[in-house]
């Protein structure tokens, strides 16, 4: 029996939540075996200054603490 036929015969006996984690995982299996595109990584200096004019982030850093702390409480 090969390989093929072995999965084939298992995810016939396994109930449909199990076959959508074996695809799942299939999936996960089939893009991690791809060839990479050979794109150097971004380094993380280019993401440095991003946020420089977002209104998010125009307070200064000691409240905009205090205002993400008074949403957990």
């Amino acid at each position: 029996m090969t390989m093929t036929e072995k999965i084939h015969s298992i995810s016939s006996t396994l109930p449909p939540q199990a076959l959508a984690q074996l695809l799942d995982f299939a999936e996960f299996l089939q893009l991690k075996s791809r060839p990479a595109n050979n794109v150097p990584p971004m380094p993380l200096s280019a993401l440095a200054g991003g946020l420089e004019q977002s209104a998010t982030f125009a307070a200064s850093p000691m409240s905009i603490q205090e205002s993400l702390r008074r949403e957990w409480d």
